[in-house]
């Protein structure tokens, strides 16, 4: 299975819970749980630190606003999201 399809896999059966931190990031961009699950169930990954064993995940929300996060699979098998914010395009 891919990288991206474990990830959805445990996010489909409930296995992931978000740190303080990207619940904070998230209610800032007006994100709620469902935009990040639906980002990360129709998603792909844009970047990954493979010593840290992290992962960016781009996406839509539900209402079609791009929506970026990073992740992390733990040694429990949960996906812990780290961080989640509008991935709009930067700036030249």
């Amino acid at each position: 299975m891919s990288k991206i399809g474990h990830i959805q896999s445990l996010v489909q059966n409930g296995l992931y819970y978000l740190t303080e931190h990207a619940d904070e990031e998230a209610a800032i961009d007006g994100f709620d749980i469902y935009d990040i699950e639906y980002g990360i169930l129709n998603g792909k990954i844009r970047k990954t630190w493979p010593r840290e064993s992290k992962y960016e995940i781009v996406g839509k929300s539900i209402d079609e606003r791009p929506i970026g996060i990073v992740c992390r699979i733990t040694t429990s098998g949960k996906v812990r999201i780290i961080t989640v914010y509008e991935d709009k395009p930067k700036k030249k």
